[in-house]
């Protein structure tokens, strides 16, 4: 804005110049002409009074006007007509004014009814420039009118062209140094403006929210220190809040999983009281094959809390020691296990090693092609594959079926813990996939999903 300032200012005094020296231009050679006509009208009116009251009647009044006139007009540097009161020249200082067509032989009507006042005349030789004339009327001492005197004057510019120049260049460096000047004011202000802001900037860069926040340092209390103050402010109330926030994240993933874990326990366990309440009343009347009937319920019960430990534990569970295992064994038994189970693997398998262990490999298979399984049990002639390709550092598996496909609605949560549209088991299936792979590496996603079947997609890299 202040460069801004300073070049409108500059555009502004160029004008504003430029119109004073047109108007001083014409007052200039206003009273100039009114000088030289005045002169020249009292030096014609006393000679010719001269003449007029000279007892030497043979004296030529025509000669001695037409004398008088050269001689003014070498005097006055001007040139000056005679005209009759009728407006037709008489006689002129200069006669090249008449053919060539700068002044009139006929005096227009516009100079003849406005005598002694100055006048702007553009003649036919020249319309776009114009011409100062002073008409004055002659007057004896009688008072008789003796004609017009006409001295015509050409404007020209108050100041060289030269002089012009040399102001224009003047003022042209006169503003350029104060744009320079205003420059630096300017860089400064806003390098002492930006540098706060940059400060600020780089600092809310720097310090993310997962990470330590530090304060600001600024020793001015200028607006820039007033916004750093609200900054500091701020990092503290964050940093509060992010504590409080992690704790109660914390207490509420606990709270979470004790619920859950107490939820999945306690299924088993109600069953296991009924059946154990049942058999007490007639435990004196119980047959073998009662007792062992009871013994299988029981056993099943509890493998079904095993299983929940288990699902709950895969969960906290880091890598295993063993990080590497062939792939075309694991998919061969993940064959053999399932016989429906189309598989389709490259040649090229053979020898190709993963980063993950076996029996992580094996329950991230099991645990898809089992959901592939169910999903197209519903249907009349259930289908489900297993497909296995890798390239130079990546393995990718994809499990698809022919089952009633995945509600849209749900494809963001599948893979949150205790998410299930099924009656049973612990949602807790996709969930331990997501873990396994992220522990390796990996990634899961849903390839494709239809009412026609679903397909899902992870990867692993191969080891080096």
């Amino acid at each position: 804005m202040m460069l801004l300032l300073v070049a409108v200012s500059f555009v502004i005094t160029g004008i504003v110049s430029s119109l004073h020296f047109k108007n001083a231009n014409k007052i200039y050679h206003k009273e100039r002409l009114l000088r030289k006509e005045k002169a020249i009208e009292a030096h014609l009116i006393r000679e010719i009074a001269q003449v007029i009251h000279s007892p030497n009647k043979t004296i030529d009044l025509n000669a001695i006007i037409a004398e008088e006139i050269q001689a003014l007009s070498k005097i006055h540097h001007t040139d000056v007509m005679l005209y009759g009161m009728n407006g037709h020249i008489i006689m002129s200082s200069n006669p090249e004014l008449l053919v060539d067509g700068t002044m009139p032989r006929q005096l227009p009507e516009g100079i003849r009814y406005r005598r002694n006042q100055v006048v702007n005349f553009r003649s036919d030789k020249s319309k776009d420039s114009e011409i100062m004339v002073y008409a004055a009327e002659l007057i004896d001492d009688d008072g008789h009118p003796l004609g017009i005197m006409v001295v015509p004057y050409a404007l020209e510019d108050y100041l060289s062209p030269t002089e012009e120049g040399a102001f224009y260049e003047a003022l042209a460096t006169l503003y350029v140094i104060i744009f320079l000047i205003a420059s630096l004011i300017a860089l400064f202000l806003s390098r002492s403006i930006t540098r706060g802001v940059e400060v600020v900037s780089n600092a809310m860069k720097n310090n993310p929210l997962t990470s330590d926040r530090k304060h600001i340092a600024w020793r001015s209390r200028d607006e820039i220190g007033v916004l750093v103050n609200q900054y500091n402010l701020m990092i503290d109330q964050l940093a509060d809040n992010a504590k409080q926030l992690a704790q109660a994240e914390k207490e509420s993933a606990w709270k979470q999983m004790a619920q859950q874990v107490a939820h999945e326990v306690k299924n088993p366990l109600t069953p296991m009281r009924l059946m154990t309440q049942m058999h007490a009343t007639k435990a004196g009347n119980l047959t073998a094959e009662e007792v062992h009937a009871f013994a299988d319920g029981m056993l099943a019960q509890i493998d079904a809390m095993t299983q929940v430990a288990d699902d709950f534990s895969q969960l906290s569970k880091g890598p295993s020691k063993d990080k590497s295992t062939f792939i075309a064994p694991i998919v061969l038994e993940i064959q053999a296990a399932y016989p429906m189970l189309k598989v389709l693997i490259p040649r090229s398998l053979e020898g190709v090693q993963s980063v993950v262990n076996r029996e992580r490999l094996i329950r991230v298979l099991n645990n898809l092609i089992s959901n592939a399984k169910e999903a197209s049990a519903l249907v009349d002639k259930p289908q489900f594959s297993l497909m296995v390709v890798h390239d130079e550092h990546w393995l990718t598996f994809t499990i698809k079926d022919n089952g009633c496909g995945i509600d849209p609605a749900n494809l963001e949560d599948i893979f949150q813990p205790r998410f299930t549209t099924k009656s049973r088991g612990t949602g807790l299936g996709l969930a331990i996939v997501k873990a396994i792979l992220d522990r390796f590496g990996g990634t899961i996603w849903v390839e494709s999903s239809s009412p026609e079947g679903s397909e899902f997609c992870f990867t692993l890299p191969i080891k080096a």
